[in-house]
């Protein structure tokens, strides 16, 4: 997990660290893009760098030092082209499908029958931006988490309700932080560690089971900066805070 918005979001600078983190697994990815013989390599930059006010210099470095060219595009064409590969993915081609993508900077939600999305935003309530935000403590204060869950509430429970009336089959989750609320309710199914997640179904039900879980686990002593704490069997701290934002959820409207 790259985390290229930490601390540059919100118009903010793209940090040296997160930059050099972003180009070496570009690089990575160039070097196994040639392996395999690839002719064309299509890249797209999306929130951390559309809000970044040294994003343009971000996008001339990658080039320089890797030879890919990126682009970016807004927020309405990540949720197109997420919800594509989604559906794609799964095999979803005519049902009617919302998905769901968890990133850093920001949340994409679309509902569609097969490739045609009908509904489609982009909200800047990604897991990076939300902890920077919200989260002073580990673990997460009551109060915080309130403020958090209201914040989320006012940001995307209408469009939610719209999704809603619409009707769907089936919700696709996609990202690393889906990943990692996968990991957390297999986990608590006693599942064994490793065990695949790609096209596991995962209900509503225990997803909030999961997080009230969460909520009755929280240890009892004074509280530390929040991501200043690691326990051995947990997810690394970078995908605690991940799952933790990932899972608030929002109120339909």
């Amino acid at each position: 997990m790259v985390r290229l918005g930490a601390g540059g979001l919100d118009g903010r600078a793209l940090t040296p660290d997160a930059m050099h983190a972003a180009l070496q697994v570009l690089s990575k990815f160039r070097r196994l893009a040639e392996s395999h013989r690839i002719e064309h390599v299509i890249a797209v930059a999306t929130s951390a760098v559309r809000e970044a006010e040294n994003g343009g210099e971000f996008l001339q470095a990658i080039t320089q030092q890797t030879g890919i060219r990126p682009r970016v595009i807004s927020g309405t064409e990540e949720a197109r082209l997420i919800h594509l590969a989604a559906v794609y993915g799964v095999g979803s081609r005519a049902d009617a499908s919302v998905v769901i993508d968890i990133g850093g900077g920001s949340v994409e939600v679309t509902r569609g029958s097969g490739a045609n999305v009908e509904l489609g935003r982009s909200f800047k309530l990604g897991v990076i931006r939300l902890t920077e935000r919200f989260i002073k403590s580990d673990p997460l204060e009551r109060r915080d988490e309130r403020k958090l869950v209201r914040h989320i509430d006012e940001e995307i429970a209408k469009f939610l309700g719209q999704v809603a009336r619409g009707g769907f089959d089936r919700v696709v989750g996609t990202s690393g932080t889906i990943m990692s609320i996968g990991a957390v309710v297999s986990a608590a199914e006693g599942l064994p560690l490793g065990t695949p997640l790609r096209n596991r179904r995962i209900s509503a039900k225990q997803i909030r089971r999961a997080r009230q879980d969460a909520r009755l686990a929280r240890p009892r002593r004074p509280h530390a900066r929040a991501g200043t704490r690691t326990a051995a069997g947990r997810p690394r701290r970078r995908r605690r805070d991940s799952a933790r934002r990932g899972a608030a959820p929002p109120r339909r409207g």
